[in-house]
């Protein structure tokens, strides 16, 4: 089992659905741990092939694990790949924050609104996007 799966089951992350179900990549997870093993370089392999990895790194190919012993101690990844997580990161507390704002005033949003608030925090639209909409949805 790859180790850092095994932390992120012991410590499952703060954010969950909006609408309070199971999250679904929870399943990817488990299917990743017992499945999908990060390919792990030595420390000695990481030093030796560095230009190489960076390069790896730079194309695209995926972030790469590197640890004594095989062991995963860290990642190495392109910048475009940590500033996506960043951002990913970014809208999911900022939708958190929106609907823990809400829900600390009474009020609780609609499917729909929910809908929109799920679809900002993964990113597949914008907040003008959802602003647009449902100004679009009261003007009925």
């Amino acid at each position: 089992m790859a180790l850092g799966c095994r932390r992120w089951r012991s410590h499952p992350p703060q954010s969950q659905r909006l609408d309070g179900a199971a999250p679904s990549y929870v399943y990817t997870f488990v299917y990743a741990d017992a499945v999908l093993l990060p390919s792990v370089l030595s420390v000695r392999e990481f030093r030796a092939e560095l230009a190489a990895t960076l390069r790896r790194v730079q194309e695209g190919s995926g972030p790469v694990f590197v640890g004594a012993h095989r062991r995963p101690e860290a990642v190495v990844m392109s910048v475009s790949q940590y500033q996506q997580l960043v951002d990913a990161a970014e809208r999911r507390d900022a939708v958190a924050e929106a609907l823990a704002s809400v829900r600390a005033e009474g009020l609780e949003p609609s499917d729909e609104g929910l809908a929109l608030l799920e679809a900002i925090a993964e990113g597949r639209i914008s907040t003008e996007e959802a602003r647009a909409r449902t100004l679009a949805r009261h003007r009925k």
